[in-house]
């Protein structure tokens, strides 16, 4: 919970908010009693959980903790308390924010109501109550439907009351990505590519790049946000690439791909070193969501190998050189036409495992999440 709260506040900053976090400890405006491990917090949860008389102790923290907050809180117009409202471990913090009259988002990360381990608190008496009594000012958001359904049910709440913002995550992040591809991807145009079609090899007529820029232009009628890099540089050894270069060129801007197909290579002047380097190639195969081989033959075929330790789907050839390592169940007849390497390409971007990746970036990526964020907060403030 804590890291999404920090990427949350961060992200939050980011896109022009300002944020104060406020924590009992950690890297935040510190207030000591709201830490759950406060030798006073943790008495009167005990005492709690234990069925004893604790009216004095949690009356003098509520008014405590009530003061500092409406003191630290009496610039701001909105406050989201992550797991506070609806879980037991600092009821005092949570009773002090129910009396603000600030406007409150609940980020309802769990609920001690419907877990057994917090049957000793599952009392309808006061303070308890306040886990199962939605406050006033207070939006409720669950983050996930499974939460959704337990918010509506034990606080009593229309599921449209109830908005549901999952938690994020950052792929560049998971896939550890460096600041060179990330640049790579927004010069390039490929940041957003949904899907992304890796094609990693130079550029030589052997590697029948045109198959290529000719499926993209097929698939992309059902994947308008697909993305197709070719990473390598025009090929050393034949005066023919740079001709054959002229044609791909000719060809992009002939299937109105433009702002599809990416050759890495153009990314600095022709005199100036290839901008890839192998280990961002490694990266982009990370980030790719479909790797493809359309070359006519190859000596060995090592984007096999390559795909297959980032767990990528390949699609290729079917060439003997290639079934060797194994090829998997993508591959298209050596001479097949653009049509059927697109359709290879749509049933490896359905694969389970694929269309699972494709699902979480589309869903659970920061962006998204946090446009659904800032939409909850306009809605709690009226805007």
């Amino acid at each position: 919970m804590e890291a999404i709260l920090g990427a949350q506040a961060d992200l939050l900053r980011a896109a022009g908010h300002d944020v104060r976090v406020l924590a009992g400890r950690g890297d935040a405006e510190l207030i000591p009693e709201l830490d759950s491990r406060h030798p006073e917090v943790e008495l009167v949860t005990r005492a709690l959980a234990a069925g004893d008389d604790v009216g004095e102790e949690f009356g003098q923290l509520q008014a405590r903790l009530r003061a500092v907050l409406s003191e630290r809180l009496s610039d701001r117009e909105l406050v989201l308390v992550h797991n506070v409202m609806t879980m037991p471990f600092n009821l005092p913090a949570a009773g002090a924010l129910a009396d603000l009259g600030l406007p409150k988002v609940a980020w309802t990360h769990d609920l001690a109501w419907v877990n057994p381990r917090y049957s000793a608190y599952q009392r309808p008496s006061w303070p308890t109550s306040l886990l199962q009594v939605p406050q006033e000012r207070t939006t409720y958001v669950a983050i996930s439907e499974v939460r959704r359904r337990e918010i509506c049910s034990v606080l009593g709440l229309p599921v449209d009351q109830v908005p549901m913002v999952p938690n994020g995550i950052d792929p560049a992040q998971v896939f550890s990505l460096s600041s060179h591809v990330l640049q790579l991807g927004a010069e390039a145009g490929f940041s957003d590519a949904d899907p992304l079609i890796l094609v990693p090899v130079r550029i030589t007529r052997r590697k029948r790049l045109e198959l290529a820029l000719a499926a993209a232009a097929v698939l992309r009628r059902r994947e308008p946000q697909l993305r197709l890099v070719v990473t390598g540089p025009l090929g050393p050894h034949s005066g023919d690439n740079l001709a054959y270069w002229r044609e791909l060129e000719r060809l992009r801007s002939q299937l109105g791909l433009e702002p599809v197909v990416s050759f890495l290579h153009e990314q600095t002047p022709p005199e100036a070193p290839h901008p890839v380097s192998q280990g961002d190639v490694f990266e982009l195969y990370r980030l790719a969501d479909v790797i493809l081989l359309p070359s006519e033959s190859e000596g060995f075929g090592l984007p096999i190998l390559e795909a297959a330790l980032v767990r990528a789907p390949l699609v290729c050839a079917d060439l003997p050189v290639l079934r060797e390592p194994g090829t998997g169940n993508f591959t298209f007849p050596p001479f097949a036409p653009a049509e059927v390497v697109a359709e290879k390409l749509a049933q490896a971007l359905s694969s389970p495992s694929a269309g699972l990746r494709r699902n979480v970036l589309r869903t659970f990526a920061w962006p998204k999440v946090m446009r659904a964020t800032e939409q909850v907060m306009e809605q709690v403030l009226g805007g």
